[in-house]
């Protein structure tokens, strides 16, 4: 009865209400996704006034690619390195790491000074862009507007500024963030699993989710010392070997066309008219940023940001698995309609039906792969190897960003072939998604194997102990 006895500590985060202590770890998740996406994206929004300043014109292509691309770059060795570190140190501690990361790369972005203008700004842009390493999104978009349109009408040294504080923004939620995070306790799931000190586990939720947990002495270390394999064993092998391959592959197809999307939506957008040239009557930076900027957040407000809410009302009623597949079907149809009648879209009266297009294809990235296969690499792993698995899963998934986004660069914005080229990325992710089990219905510990449910116990109160009917990776 004693294994029993210790799964009360990790069933009562499955069955818990919901209440604050939720809402609380939701924000402080959110805001590390937030702070990621906005300085992500950011870059993209400033590009222009980056050539501006510092190259009386458009940015060269070598530099634009080195400016949009060196931030991906930095999340590489990143996700790899903080992944293992949080199998090692701890969520809590390596996510405060993490954000203090984030805050100084932010602030050091803004503050890229240099004795000569030019190359020397770019690199020491670039060095602090490379440690950067749902709302952040459509937040860059708003306050690329913002300060656009307060520095309109500055003389041209005052433009200068305005990359600054936009990329300086960043910093504040990580900030915010990492006050509220070490105010938290560790995960459960750590201490008890890793740490193995279940003890203290159950005292954490017993003081956040305001129930009453006291596990056994004797039973402390139960669940830590089953199923001890490594990441590179042959048991790891054949349990998740494959999940492994699933997710890094529809991670790595999936941020291949998400980012390229995303980041060079203002090329796309110019190439059928929707955003003026610079060489136009909008010929004023500052205006054509404020233009692209709110057609940027247009599509993130319209589009995105609703599939994150169609996934969050509807995850755990279709499964994430379905939700990945009608995601890569949907997005391959919708791309579809872009690619074959591609000439037509550039004539002047279809340009909107073009930008509803491509707005529906961020929807079902977001109420598909681009929400789930952040969920799923969290869940489907051993407790021990889940952020290292995690971080694997990521860090493919931003090469396949960096080659989505130097592959764009340097295709001479050939867009209908590439449109081409991220639908067979799509269909390569709806193979591999079949490579990955349904979570719905599922406790972590059910689906990872490090709990075998004692069989003697009779149908129940005692058996409803043992029958977590909820995910919850903490």
């Amino acid at each position: 009865m004693a294994g029993n006895q210790q799964l009360r500590v990790l069933h009562a985060l499955d069955i818990a209400r919901t209440q604050l202590y939720h809402f609380i770890a939701i924000v402080i998740a959110g805001m590390g996704f937030f702070t990621d996406a906005y300085d992500l994206f950011s870059i993209s929004l400033v590009a222009d006034l980056l050539g501006h300043v510092y190259y009386h014109g458009e940015l060269p292509r070598n530099i634009h690619a080195a400016v949009t691309g060196i931030a991906l770059c930095g999340t590489v060795p990143g996700q790899l390195v903080f992944g293992w570190l949080g199998d090692k140190m701890g969520r809590k501690r390596v996510y405060g790491i993490t954000l203090l990361l984030m805050v100084v790369s932010s602030l050091a972005s803004g503050l890229s000074f240099s004795k000569h203008e030019g190359m020397n700004i770019i690199a020491v842009l670039c060095f602090f862009r490379f440690w950067l390493g749902g709302f952040g999104n459509l937040a860059a978009g708003i306050i690329g507007m913002i300060v656009s349109a307060a520095f309109k009408h500055s003389s041209a040294s005052k433009i200068d500024y305005a990359w600054r504080i936009i990329l300086m923004f960043g910093a504040i939620p990580a900030a915010l963030t990492y006050h509220w995070r070490m105010k938290m306790p560790e995960t459960a799931r750590y201490t008890a699993l890793i740490s193995k000190n279940a003890k203290k586990a159950a005292k954490d939720m017993s003081a956040v989710l305001n129930v009453n947990i006291t596990p056994d002495d004797e039973v402390i270390n139960e669940l830590a010392r089953q199923d001890e394999y490594g990441l590179f064993s042959f048991e790891f092998l054949h349990r998740h070997g494959l999940h492994l391959l699933g997710t890094t592959v529809c991670w790595f197809v999936l941020d291949v066309t998400f980012y390229s999307l995303n980041i060079f939506m203002k090329n796309i957008f110019t190439e059928v008219r929707l955003l003026p040239r610079l060489d136009s009557e909008y010929h004023h930076t500052l205006q054509r940023m404020i233009t692209m900027t709110a057609v940027h957040t247009f599509i993130a407000l319209c589009g995105a940001l609703p599939g994150y809410f169609f996934t969050v009302a509807f995850v755990d009623r279709i499964g994430r698995v379905k939700i990945q597949l009608i995601g890569f079907t949907m997005m391959t149809l919708f791309m579809l309609c872009l690619a074959i009648p591609y000439d037509q879209w550039l004539r002047h009266k279809n340009k909107y039906g073009f930008a509803v297009m491509y707005g529906l294809t961020f929807f079902f990235a977001n109420f598909g792969p681009n929400t789930t296969t952040f969920i799923i690499p969290a869940e489907i792993f051993p407790a021990r190897l889940r952020s290292t698995c995690h971080g694997i899963s990521g860090a493919v998934g931003k090469i396949g960003a960096i080659v989505g986004v130097f592959g764009f660069l340097y295709t001479e914005y050939h867009i209908r072939i590439f449109l081409f080229v991220l639908i067979g990325c799509n269909l390569v992710g709806f193979i591999f998604t079949l490579l990955l089990p349904e979570l719905k219905g599922k406790s972590l510990e059910d689906l990872t194997g490090e709990i075998e449910e004692l069989q003697e116990e009779d149908e129940g109160s005692e058996v409803a102990l043992s029958r977590p009917i909820h995910n919850v990776p903490l």
